[in-house]
């Protein structure tokens, strides 16, 4: 597929989904598209949340990793590939950063600047954190944040704009993600931090039913393909970032893709029908088809969740 097509397919789908989201998957309540992190997972806490809580600490947003250079200001931070704005409204609330969020999709910049105006008329209530999480970093001014349909391959901003660029499974859908890398090093300030979070590639497939069940996952969620691990890593050195966090967080990431799973059974037989009848589009019906595919093929080891820091050198 060219870098067009891949484009045109990846808005299409989340254009067709846009109520299923909000609807099936909560994001109407905690604005989050991405799957839920569990370990330590607080009683009662949102997963999605969690996930966003933990990935802005490895990028040095949130205490216990919070280092001095970012205490001392206010960090900006550009969330590639934003969605509907969860983690950008929770980093704005919690950590006092600047973020500026941008999506493919004009209706979800829509969406998250509606969600973060609602978020910030709260702020100063006892529902603004959940009890058991991260409070909100004192001494930093908050603004609420802000989004804009823009393509993240070519994001329009200058050199050495941003603290942190964040990719929350939004790093899997560049058609070249090396030239992903590549281009937004040089977006990051010296000491910077590029955070990305989706899924790699694992082992190969064993047989037909394993590599159908792959291409039904990956096509159903609109992701052209995979990188591994190692590519990743590679090409972050080649573009002068150096590792500061990698991990696989699988096992942490399982619970909620089996949460996710247990819709397939009941959604993909109605799906087939409404498709027959032609009362729904393609992208709904490989949407359910995705939702089932996802948890056995990530159990299976066919593909794996990572979540990486990279940093770049300071000056």
């Amino acid at each position: 597929m060219t870098d067009r097509s891949v484009q045109i397919r990846v808005r299409q789908y989340f254009e067709d989904t846009t109520k299923d989201y909000l609807k099936y998957y909560g994001t109407g309540k905690h604005h989050h598209m991405h799957y839920g992190f569990d370990r330590d997972l607080p009683p009662g806490s949102s997963p999605t949340g969690h996930m966003s809580r933990y990935l802005a600490k490895l990028a040095g947003l949130l205490p216990p990793s919070l280092p001095t250079d970012l205490a001392r200001k206010e960090p900006r931070v550009l969330d590639a590939g934003c969605g509907m704005g969860g983690s950008s409204i929770l980093m704005a609330r919690e950590t006092g950063a600047f973020c500026v969020g941008i999506n493919l999709v004009e209706k979800h910049a829509r969406i998250a600047r509606a969600f973060a105006r609602a978020d910030a008329a709260k702020w100063g209530t006892p529902e603004e954190t959940p009890k058991g999480v991260a409070p909100v970093v004192s001494g930093l001014r908050r603004s609420p944040a802000r989004f804009v349909a823009n393509d993240y391959t070519v994001p329009a901003f200058k050199n050495e704009s941003f603290d942190v660029i964040w990719a929350l499974e939004s790093f899997c859908y560049a058609p070249d993600k090396e030239a992903w890398i590549r281009g937004m090093a040089p977006l990051l300030k010296p000491g910077g931090r590029l955070v990305i979070a989706d899924g790699f590639s694992g082992r190969a497939p064993a047989n037909a039913a394993e590599s159908l069940s792959f291409a039904r996952f990956l096509k159903g969620w609109a992701v052209p393909h995979f990188c591994s691990f190692e590519e990743l890593q590679g090409w972050a050195h080649k573009a002068g970032l150096e590792v500061a966090h990698a991990e696989d967080i699988t096992p942490d990431v399982l619970p909620h893709a089996w949460k996710i799973f247990r819709l397939g059974p009941l959604i993909v037989p109605w799906r087939r029908l409404l498709r027959a009848f032609g009362l729904i589009g393609e992208e709904k019906l490989h949407n359910a088809y995705a939702i089932y595919h996802q948890y056995p093929t990530l159990k299976q080891g066919i593909w794996r969740y990572g979540a990486f820091c990279f940093r770049k050198p300071a000056a």
